[in-house]
């Protein structure tokens, strides 16, 4: 039985990571508390005004947070550091936003757990706190109401090997402009990609957002990595690739660190410009769900709404994630599940013109690409969510 169970793992989950969260889901579901199961993340009504819903959300840059040490270590530029928050900040504010909070308060705290030289640590110390005003401001433009509260700050060289960067939030709505996650059959789904450059992005943004760096690390990073920095090498053979941090590659149109590095983008600010389109219009209540595809990547749709069926015909990869994939020959089923293979947002409506011109203008006014129309939400035979992928690479089912 164990040696079954161990031959259908995916590779990412081999590497210690759940790429769905499905054990998270089974340990806690039964005790968290949640009014609208349907939507994105975890909301319940704020106990002080009715009008309003509360959600709290806590995420990370996770193991890119070791890339960014290797990358310091390889070019000793320091600035590599404020990445950190752009993912941190990005993984929270984006999934808070796709369930609509993004127009009331926010509050901000975080957590930097460090196993490094007193020099590194206030390197890393500097850069986070510079970057973190630097964001915080760029959300202000937009009309975000944000307080950073501080947080904590530890010193674990038993628990940590390296570093962790975390940030908490709490946000409160207006009850009315929640997104439900209350998807219809024959709705249909609208994609955003996560690759182009935003105009706060600094340079091109290959579009791999923050999910799946353990396995693209793993099979990208020079296998030399391994004996020069054995504290991020998981026992002396983790690195499998043939890549150095510095190394161009022309597909890429950048280097392989700076790739693997590349920001995951700022969706709350698009997400919030795009609601407010939507709300110009009289037409908010058309947005029946926001996915941001993180955890799941592809298959990330499946944990809204209740008994449908995702159909989704993705356009290519963009080639970071082919460079993933032919490098670690991992299953491109598996690769569409671990990556968001170029999609970073879905938007499920009903099939409506306005839906289409409000996603277009939204791409022009943040200079990315056009929109991707990906498919439609069926009834699922089961009652239970479901996924169907029609891909270059085969069709898949989750």
């Amino acid at each position: 039985m164990k040696e079954n169970q161990q031959s259908e793992e995916t590779q990412y989950q081999q590497l210690g990571v759940d790429a769905n969260k499905e054990s998270v889901r089974e340990a806690f579901g039964k005790i968290i508390n949640n009014e609208y199961p349907g939507a994105f993340v975890n909301i319940v009504s704020d106990p002080f005004d009715e009008s309003r819903v509360m959600t709290q959300h806590q995420d990370g840059d996770g193991s890119k947070f070791i890339q960014r040490i290797l990358g310091y270590c390889e070019t000793g530029d320091p600035t590599i550091f404020r990445g950190a928050v752009d993912d941190a900040l990005a993984m929270n504010t984006g999934d808070i936003a796709a369930s609509g909070f993004v127009f009331g308060p926010w509050l901000i705290t975080d957590v930097l757990n460090l196993n490094l030289t007193k020099e590194a640590k206030l390197v890393v110390m500097e850069q986070i706190a510079t970057r973190f005003l630097e964001l915080k401001t760029l959300y202000e433009y937009y009309g975000f109401k944000i307080k950073f509260l501080g947080g904590e700050t530890a010193d674990l060289p038993d628990q940590v090997r390296s570093g962790v960067f975390d940030l908490a939030i709490t946000a409160w709505a207006d009850r009315r402009d929640v997104i439900a996650g209350n998807v219809q059959v024959n709705d249909v789904i609208h994609g955003l990609r996560s690759d182009g450059q935003a105009p706060w992005e600094e340079k091109p943004n290959s579009g791999l957002m923050s999910n799946g760096l353990t396995l693209a690390r793993k099979y990208l990073m020079r296998k030399y990595y391994n004996k020069q920095y054995p504290y991020l090498s998981r026992g002396g053979d983790f690195y499998q690739g043939r890549f150095d941090f510095g190394t161009h590659n022309d597909d890429l149109g950048m280097t392989v660190g700076e790739a693997l590095l590349s920001p995951t983008r700022q969706w709350a600010i698009i997400i919030r410009h795009i609601l407010e389109l939507f709300k110009k219009a009289g037409y908010l209540d058309l947005v029946h769900g926001i996915t941001m595809n993180t955890g799941g990547g592809c298959t990330k749709i499946r944990h809204l709404g209740k008994g449908i069926c995702y159909r989704k015909k993705m356009p290519e990869p963009p080639p970071i994630f082919k460079l993933i994939q032919q490098e670690s020959q991992v299953e491109w089923k598996e690769m569409f599940e671990d990556f968001n293979c170029g999609i970073g947002l879905d938007f499920i409506t009903p099939n409506h013109p306005v839906v289409i011109n409000i996603l277009q203008q939204a791409c022009r006014d943040f200079r990315l690409p056009e929109p991707h129309w990906l498919g439609f939400c069926h009834e699922s035979s089961d009652g239970e969510n479901r996924v169907i992928l029609e891909t270059d690479y085969g069709t898949f089912e989750y």
